[in-house]
């Protein structure tokens, strides 16, 4: 079976009225619907376009813990989703979708660190908030990690056997790149 979980963005849209309201609109375009950061400008290495990938439901947590998760089930260079919720709850765009959303805690970034993943997704606005939400995706970046944001359909993903095909376009001016994400389960 085939997931698209990537949450495109429709010109009518509340987020797309932000990003053309913003004064480099070429750079917000980029951070709107589904798209990974790259804040400090790297390449994705191109053979992160497939990888295995591995599902964690986390409904219901506010801040997810290590011992929240099976951290032995985490392969290196693995694509490692977390189903918080937070785009069933809230409409992607609506002020309480990126209000406090669910967030991974310092010490379990550390740990996908550790593990050498490629990607960490989410079906929320970011793995940290506020502030510190593009700390959280530098580190990631420096790391060869890269964070992707506003995934839709997690809920779908009926077991942990499958392989995501993760798409995006380099632009050297952006910080945030828009991309496709696709499970075959």
């Amino acid at each position: 079976m085939i997931i698209d979980l990537t949450h495109l963005i429709d010109n009518n849209s509340p987020m797309m009225q932000w990003a053309l309201a913003q004064k480099n609109k070429h750079v917000a375009m980029g951070h709107i619907g589904t798209h990974l950061d790259i804040y400090n400008k790297s390449t994705v290495p191109l053979e992160y376009f497939k990888s295995d990938g591995i599902l964690f439901d986390v409904v219901g947590k506010k801040e997810v813990e290590i011992s929240d998760i099976d951290l032995d089930k985490i392969q290196k260079d693995s694509f490692v989703l977390f189903h918080t919720g937070q785009i069933e709850k809230y409409a992607y765009g609506d002020k309480l979708y990126f209000d406090n959303h669910p967030q991974l805690s310092q010490e379990l970034i550390n740990a996908l660190i550790d593990k050498k993943v490629r990607f960490i997704g989410v079906d929320c606005a970011g793995i940290r908030q506020h502030e510190q939400h593009e700390q959280a995706d530098r580190l990631c970046e420096s790391n060869n990690i890269y964070v992707i944001e506003n995934l839709k359909n997690l809920a779908m993903i009926t077991h942990n056997d499958f392989v995501v095909y993760t798409m995006w376009l380099d632009d050297s001016e952006m910080t945030g790149l828009k991309c496709r994400v696709i499970i075959e389960q």
